[in-house]
């Protein structure tokens, strides 16, 4: 390490060149893994808030809770701890005297007020009327407030919030919750044909691999795979999980080549060092040593850049930072700049100590 860090002092502007290298690419790889972190987390917030074990569905809605119909008296016979019904529409809002071009799309759950799906109102009331609804906090952020006339949709009747809860968004929108007679009038209307159907049930305290439906066109599934296959959600995962692991296979291929022409810079370097004796294991460490403390040097900098450009972000970017990934992205990043370098080794090793001083 003693070689390194003095060879480090002496040609600063290469290895800082290296340091830079290493910062850009942690500063990505932790932007990239918020965002991912910030997207999912915005899809299946909502549902995380349940705190459930799993979801009753109809078989040909493919898991997808909006697309699901059944009948709403089927929840008696679901042989679970606690089942609680669920309707769902995704519709766009705007305040009664706003114009159509202030919209904000939301996504409005139907549930029953006293279920274990009822979040916990922080201002205002719970609705206990049809057209009442309580929304999460971050339609504040868009002007809205208790007592407001909204329109919702397509619906002729104006929707009115009551009450306030927290932070809760479902496939990256914000969430409104209601009564199910609320979203059925909005889904159906007046049709006496859809009275008895509901999107769904959700239930708790109960392995899904336990609960038993008596109806052959329902599936249960856990709550799990129920957010794996909310819409885009593993498409979306999977993108931004890929062009992390790339970046940290480039980072180890830039570092290994600029450790590779350094080494071969060095080669006289390194047979004056062998005719003095020093064995290729202790050259071989000093190689690998200084590639480590490059590579936790430039991901100490870019955690650094990572954490100014954070505090810049504005609030409607979807970032969250996840701690536990993050540190596993940079203990990997470390890792792949290390075994890049090794393949510098073999040219120490291969180094003639007479050919390399001129001999």
């Amino acid at each position: 390490m003693f070689l390194g860090i003095n060879e480090m002092k002496y040609s600063k502007g290469r290895y800082l060149l290296i340091i830079l290298v290493m910062a850009l690419i942690t500063w990505l790889i932790l932007v990239l893994s918020g965002l991912a972190t910030g997207l999912a987390q915005g899809n299946r917030l909502a549902v995380d808030q349940w705190k459930a074990s799993g979801v009753v569905l109809s078989k040909e809605a493919n898991s997808n809770l909006n697309a699901s119909t059944l009948n709403q008296n089927l929840a008696s016979k679901i042989k679970a701890d606690q089942v609680a019904t669920i309707g769902q529409v995704s519709l766009s809002i705007s305040k009664e005297d706003k114009t159509d071009n202030d919209r904000t799309n939301v996504s409005l759950f139907g549930i029953d007020s006293s279920s274990f799906l009822m979040p916990k109102v922080i201002a205002g009331k719970s609705f206990a009327k049809k057209n009442e609804v309580i929304a999460t906090e971050k339609l504040k952020e868009d002007g809205f407030k208790l007592g407001d006339k909204i329109n919702a949709g397509t619906y002729d009747q104006p929707l009115t919030i009551v009450g306030w809860f927290a932070q809760s968004t479902y496939n990256i929108v914000p969430v409104i919750y209601t009564s199910t007679a609320t979203v059925k009038a909005i889904k159906y209307g007046s049709s006496e044909a859809q009275r008895d159907n509901i999107n769904g049930f959700v239930f708790k305290g109960t392995a899904s691999n336990q609960v038993k439906t008596p109806n052959e066109d329902t599936v249960v599934l856990s709550i799990n795979d129920f957010i794996e296959k909310l819409p885009g959600y593993q498409a979306q995962n999977l993108t931004l999980d890929t062009m992390i692991y790339f970046l940290i296979a480039i980072s180890a291929f830039i570092v290994g080549i600029f450790i590779f022409v350094l080494t071969l810079q060095k080669t006289s370097i390194f047979g004056v060092l062998k005719v003095q004796g020093v064995p290729t294991s202790y050259l071989a460490k000093a190689v690998i040593l200084q590639t480590g403390l490059l590579a936790v040097l430039g991901v100490l900098l870019g955690t650094l850049l990572t954490g100014l450009t954070v505090a810049f972000l504005p609030d409607s970017m979807p970032y969250t930072t996840d701690y536990g990934n993050g540190s596993l992205y940079l203990f990997i990043l470390v890792i792949m700049a290390i075994l890049g370098s090794i393949f510098s080794i073999r040219t120490i090793a291969k180094v003639d100590p007479l050919t390399a001083i001129g001999g």
